[in-house]
């Protein structure tokens, strides 16, 4: 009859496990974190035989920890729940700034330059709005000079726009001349287009 021993039982068992075909789940990470539980574990119980303060303090520090985890998760899932669903935002369009009104301010003000600027801004919306020219954001000045030729405007006054852009870019980006007279011929530009369209 075999030995059914515990000792016995516990050498077959090593013999059985060590043999090639058990080497990769006695190496697998399973098992390596499963045994450091368990060394942690036996010094904690030697540690409650030892130090049965120490003991007690980390037991229950651990439960205290575990208690404040679940609670945290509660609340967390409470707020969530209660919470009111976000409103969907509409975008409310707000009306866009009348750049003639600012462009007057602006000249008020001695700003010829930034005024001139305005009106030339504005002149683009009322030629876009009106769809005599096609505006998007990538199109650069040149390709507007360029398109005010083609439009439909009358050929002189699409050409005085197209001088009083070039101007303007010219002073814009170059010496910044904050003359009076760049405001005067856009503004007088600006009231031909609006009696054109209108």
């Amino acid at each position: 009859m075999r030995d059914l021993s515990d000792p016995a039982v516990l050498k077959l068992t090593h013999r059985i496990l060590a043999r090639p075909e058990y080497a990769a789940v006695a190496s697998s990470p399973t098992v390596d974190w499963a045994r450091w539980l368990e060394r942690w574990i036996r010094k904690l119980e030697l540690l409650r035989d030892t130090a049965p303060i120490l003991y007690w303090a980390i037991f229950a520090g651990a439960i205290a920890l575990t208690i404040a985890l679940f609670a945290h998760i509660a609340w967390t899932v409470w707020i969530a729940m209660h919470t009111p669903a976000p409103r969907e935002r509409r975008a409310a369009r707000a009306a866009p700034p009348d750049l003639a009104i600012e462009a007057a301010r602006l000249a008020g003000e001695g700003r010829y330059l930034d005024a001139a600027h305005r009106l030339m801004l504005a002149s683009f919306r009322m030629l876009g709005e009106r769809s005599v020219i096609e505006l998007r954001p990538d199109r650069a000045n040149r390709w507007i000079r360029a398109a005010l030729h083609q439009s439909a405007l009358e050929r002189d006054l699409a050409g005085e726009l197209d001088t009083l852009v070039e101007q303007t870019e010219r002073r814009w980006f170059g010496d910044r001349d904050n003359d009076p007279a760049i405001y005067a011929e856009w503004r007088a530009a600006f009231e031909r287009l609006v009696s054109a369209a209108g």
